[in-house]
């Protein structure tokens, strides 16, 4: 299938002459996978069923930290927000330079000072460029991630240092879902990662797949990692965003 931001690849098919829910499976990690399914049910109401089935399982860790002190925090999920506010007692920074708005919302809940790059890795580096006053920088990572802050600072000479302080550990389809994926009929899959996705295509390569897989990838990184997955279409958001994602979802299955 190719590629194309904004656009499907494929045939969608339309939700207009449905007479029951679109099942959409949602993959997430909890607690964003209940958010998504709660702002699913307020958009589209009855015509989309969420189903949860989370594929990864944020785990906590309390790790050493380098040496400080340091200017300010970078966040790039929520998770990792969410360790910032378990670990204050290492005397961490008050400001935090944060991905995107959500997890900027999760920062200033566990009291932090956030500064939204509202957007990718990219607009979040070049975000921290424009505040090189605030370094040395802190990178509170998971243990898997794509991308590396934390070298892109240093190849600019502004220090930075990185603690992994969490784990996202894999997980498998519910028996919900997977009875679901074993039936014939459309199945809308929403992709928010390049691991989530992943671990979608591993699992149906393990599995007989009866449905109808309409996938929509949060971004083209995403989308790469589904390249493998006989699906009806790929959509693709126009920006790496759960708003946009909804969007997406919308404009395919409402007006295809």
């Amino acid at each position: 299938m190719p590629l194309r931001q904004g656009f499907s690849a494929g045939n969608t098919q339309s939700m207009a002459p449905q007479s029951r829910a679109l099942p959409v499976l949602i993959t997430r990690p909890e607690p964003q996978a209940q958010r998504f399914a709660h702002d699913l049910t307020a958009r589209f109401g009855q015509k989309l069923l969420p189903i949860i089935t989370p594929l990864l399982r944020p785990v906590l860790l309390n790790p050493a930290f380098p040496s400080g002190p340091f200017g300010a925090l970078i966040l790039t999920s929520e998770t990792g927000a969410r360790a910032a506010g378990q670990l204050k007692a290492h005397g961490l920074p008050e400001t935090a330079f944060c991905v995107g708005d959500r997890t900027a919302e999760v920062a200033a809940a566990e009291g932090f000072r956030p500064v939204s790059a509202d957007g990718d890795a990219q607009d979040l580096l070049r975000l921290l460029l424009a505040y090189p006053s605030q370094a040395p920088f802190l990178h509170l990572r998971g243990r898997e991630s794509r991308g590396d802050v934390t070298k892109a600072l240093l190849a600019q000479a502004l220090p930075a240092a990185e603690a992994v302080v969490y784990a996202q550990e894999p997980a498998p389809l519910t028996p919900e879902a997977v009875a679901l994926l074993s039936s014939p009929g459309l199945v809308v899959v929403p992709l928010f990662s390049p691991r989530t996705a992943a671990l979608f295509r591993e699992a149906l390569e393990k599995m007989e797949v009866c449905a109808d897989l309409s996938l929509f990838a949060m971004s083209v990184a995403v989308a790469e990692e589904v390249k493998g997955i006989k699906a009806t279409s790929l959509n693709i958001a126009l920006h790496p965003t759960q708003r946009d994602i909804a969007n997406s979802m919308e404009t395919a299955l409402f007006f295809a």
